[in-house]
């Protein structure tokens, strides 16, 4: 089980916010619409999400503030990188940038900030200058940084072997991060590789709708047994026919109850 005891008293207190007294959880991401304009549907699907208990949640700044009371019980990241969008060309080269600050972001409750990393990119200086002065920043102010970190970054600039994704989450630890998403681009028992590079928790990110459920939380399961302190998944869990069933069978999935 991950401990925390390096951690500052803020961090570790937000880190609980977050993570059970297993060391794991399952994060809900409903951040989708900052960039693609569509995403988590609004209003009672929020609701079913948060009736089926996720640990936490990674959220856009419009969500954090406008669904602050049914998410409550769950511990918020804030998605607080962006600048383009998928309404457009997609840019061949990074021009996001951070789009609120640290001191903004606690004061509307955020227990952990997310941004995206690139490393193995051609511009991965970019992504990971921003992911160092964000931890630097919030080294400051007690606040946990969950590093989304894709090697090769979305084009895949580098093959997403297991290798290079350890290679990237161990990256992402070493400029800081305090938790690390990403893929699990093969079979899971696999993907201990990746947590014995990474000094602090990983965590699997969902990617593209899956056909089967079913598959959804074997792949949660799989990510648990070989190490990985949970999940991140969005797409299949708000696009799904009833996403609080599906959360429920994702926390049995990776608490075991």
């Amino acid at each position: 089980m991950q401990t925390y005891s390096a951690l500052g008293g803020g961090k570790l207190r937000r880190m609980r916010r977050m993570f059970a007294a297993d060391g794991r959880a399952v994060f809900v991401a409903i951040d989708h619409a900052a960039y693609m304009g569509e995403g988590p549907p609004l209003g009672e699907p929020m609701s079913q999400i948060a009736s089926g208990k996720p640990d936490a949640v990674l959220a856009t700044w419009h969500l954090a503030r406008a669904y602050a009371d049914v998410f409550a019980s769950a511990g918020l990241v804030l998605r607080v990188d962006g600048g383009s969008s998928e309404l457009g060309d997609m840019p061949q080269s990074d021009v996001n940038d951070i789009m609120h600050l640290p001191e903004q972001a606690l004061r509307i409750g955020a227990d952990c900030l997310v941004v995206l990393a690139f490393p193995g990119a051609p511009d991965e200086d970019l992504s990971l200058k921003r992911l160092a002065r964000l931890t630097s920043e919030c080294e400051q102010l007690g606040l946990p940084v969950m590093a989304e970190m894709i090697p090769g970054g979305w084009g895949r600039a580098v093959p997403w072997t297991m290798q290079n994704v350890a290679r990237a989450a161990r990256i992402g630890a070493e400029l800081g991060a305090d938790i690390v998403k990403t893929v699990c681009p093969g079979p899971t028992e696999e993907f201990a590789e990746v947590i014995a590079a990474c000094p602090v928790p990983v965590v699997a990110l969902g990617g593209p709708k899956s056909e089967s459920e079913d598959d959804v939380v074997a792949l949660a399961k799989g990510v648990v047994a070989a190490g990985g302190a949970g999940v991140a998944f969005g797409r299949n869990v708000w696009g799904s026919p009833q996403p609080e069933k599906l959360v429920a069978r994702l926390r049995e999935a990776v608490h075991g109850s």
